[in-house]
């Protein structure tokens, strides 16, 4: 098996850029720099703008501007690294191609809960189930009205994941085809209604066998339990945080400052997502994860290549 320091890597970059860049990623990371076309065949591509074949991370002399790393995050790059601030980021990449690949076995579940209620869980479910979508795999999100809200669609009337959960797997992957719905703009993502409770959620094992998709991001609602990321503001309600073992998303502002997040945590947060006007607009004109800007995606992004997605 290709060790991680024998990893083929294509370097797509102009003049002094593609020389500096080629130089670190061989002395610090010590990749093998390959052409396009191999051998052997590059695993991951490294380019100034995003480009079909293996998975890419684009790179930009100095700071990439929000409009920049969203543009290139929707085209579906793995990340946006601005060069040499961010340049270390380059070294988590192959977890990130890695997540990007779908895998065999049948969906993988990843639990999304809210530390409190209004933290803002379902845009980040829906936001976590775009970028898998950018990045090649089939999802579907599974929650309640407030998530179908969210990207445009009516409230569930029919049956949804609390039935879907109590078929026997063959007849799930069935019924699931006909009752999600794809969310608008957003290519292999789609949304299923109807999980008002956890009882009515899938399970992690059996539950998603069959179902037609790579990944099933649940929208838990409030409460850490089962959870795989948990959500919270920055205020009372990170208290039920407090105990949790799983990587924390902070979103928006609050009365605790960092200081004051660290204490009650006893750690940071794995990302603070900013608050943020576009965020808010994206919720209510129903075009979530499509019109979320770059800085929350790219924030998220990190949160999958922590789980390992």
């Amino acid at each position: 098996m290709r060790t991680l320091q024998d990893l083929p890597v294509t370097v797509e970059l102009p003049g002094v850029l593609g020389q500096e860049v080629t130089a670190y990623v061989e002395g610090e990371a010590g990749w093998q720099v390959v052409s396009d076309g191999g051998p052997p065949r590059p695993v991951l591509a490294l380019t100034d703008r995003p480009r079909p074949g293996p998975p890419c991370v684009v790179l930009v002399d100095g700071v990439p501007s929000h409009d920049q790393t969203r543009a290139a995050l929707l085209a579906g790059a793995l990340d946006v690294v601005g060069w040499p601030a961010d340049r270390a980021r380059l070294l988590d990449a192959p977890l990130r191609a890695q997540a990007a690949r779908p895998t065999g076995g049948g969906a993988r579940v990843l639990g999304v809960a809210g530390a409190s209620g209004g933290a803002g869980t379902s845009t980040v479910c829906l936001a976590l189930g775009g970028l898998l979508a950018w990045a090649g795999r089939r999802v579907i999100v599974v929650g309640d009205d407030d998530l179908l809200r969210l990207c445009r669609r009516v409230p569930w009337t029919g049956p949804g994941a609390a039935e879907v959960a109590a078929l026997d797997p063959a007849d799930a992957r069935r019924e699931v085809a006909a009752l999600a719905r794809p969310v608008a703009a957003v290519e292999r993502l789609a949304v299923l209604g109807g999980a008002k409770t956890r009882a009515g959620a899938p399970s992690r094992t059996e539950g998603t066998r069959d179902w037609p998709a790579d990944v099933v991001v649940w929208d838990q609602g409030t409460g850490p339990a089962e959870a795989d990321v948990l959500v919270a503001r920055p205020d009372a309600g990170l208290r039920a945080a407090a105990h949790a073992t799983v990587p924390v998303v902070l979103v928006g502002q609050g009365p605790l400052d960092a200081r004051g997040v660290r204490r009650v945590l006893g750690r940071p947060p794995l990302v603070w997502l900013p608050a943020s006007a576009r965020v808010a607009r994206a919720g209510l004109a129903g075009r979530v994860p499509s019109a979320l800007p770059g800085r929350w995606l790219a924030g998220l992004r990190d949160v999958l290549g922590t789980l390992g997605r």
